[in-house]
């Protein structure tokens, strides 16, 4: 079983390619899951050098048997500090195999999003690797720990990412244009389901994991965040052609 938590596409996209070449099965953490206890592949974006809360919050909930084959997919912009430590403290036992995957960036609150000739440089440089992890997860092997962790990473997950946590769990800086059309798809891609609407329009709750998948996925650009008019990114099947 591969289960995944994804915002705009790309942790999605790697826990698909990775059930297709290993034979698994995939899933949104947001469904129903029985797990199996042969093979449990964890996949998700890197929020600020950790995993996001709603990933932490579905591990919790769930029990990883001793002889289960657990792996890590962590997706980020570039670095991924000591995700992997964070799942092992959460699901209480040593990861068998780990993979950080730099994937288009889509953090908008930092600036533009990737644009499309370096999402494709970046899925180019990114898919061998991804098939390199699979096959050594086919065999089952032990100790993989393919990551780049970047400068200070034991600073980066233990004191930022829990800073980014506190100061991002309310979506009061986003906010809608004109271009809004009522489609409710922003709030039917909320994975915290942190948005309604009111009216027609989106109102942000205080539930919010900073995913920007309500951005991004907007098909009429019409969800800024703060003042800022930035380009947006969301995953694009021609990008992995």
């Amino acid at each position: 079983m591969v289960v995944y938590f994804s915002g705009t596409g790309n942790s999605k996209w790697a826990a698909k390619e990775i059930a297709a070449i290993t034979g698994d099965t995939v899933k949104n953490i947001s469904e129903d899951i029985t797990l199996d206890d042969e093979v449990l592949g964890i996949v998700f974006p890197i929020y600020a050098w950790g995993m996001p809360a709603p990933m932490e919050k579905y591990l919790k909930g769930i029990s990883v048997g001793k002889n289960t084959y657990v792996y890590m997919i962590c997706t980020c912009g570039s670095n991924c500090g000591y995700a992997d430590s964070q799942v092992e403290g959460v699901i209480g036992r040593k990861l068998n195999a780990s993979l950080s995957l730099a994937l288009p960036n889509n953090y908008i609150q930092g600036g533009n999003c990737e644009d499309e000739k370096g999402a494709k440089a970046k899925f180019k440089a990114a898919k061998p690797l991804l098939h390199e992890f699979a096959e050594k997860v086919k065999k089952r092997e032990n100790g993989v720990a393919m990551l780049t962790r970047g400068p200070l990473p034991h600073l980066m997950t233990s004191v930022v990412h829990p800073l980014f946590n506190f100061g991002m769990d309310s979506g009061k800086s986003f906010t809608f244009t004109d271009a809004c059309i009522s489609c409710g798809k922003c709030a039917k891609d909320c994975p915290t389901k942190n948005i309604q609407l009111v009216d027609g329009h989106p109102v942000w709750g205080k539930e919010c994991c900073n995913c920007v998948a309500c951005i991004n996925n907007c098909d009429m650009n019409a969800i800024k965040y703060g003042k800022h008019d930035r380009r947006t990114y969301h995953f694009k099947e021609e990008y992995v052609d």
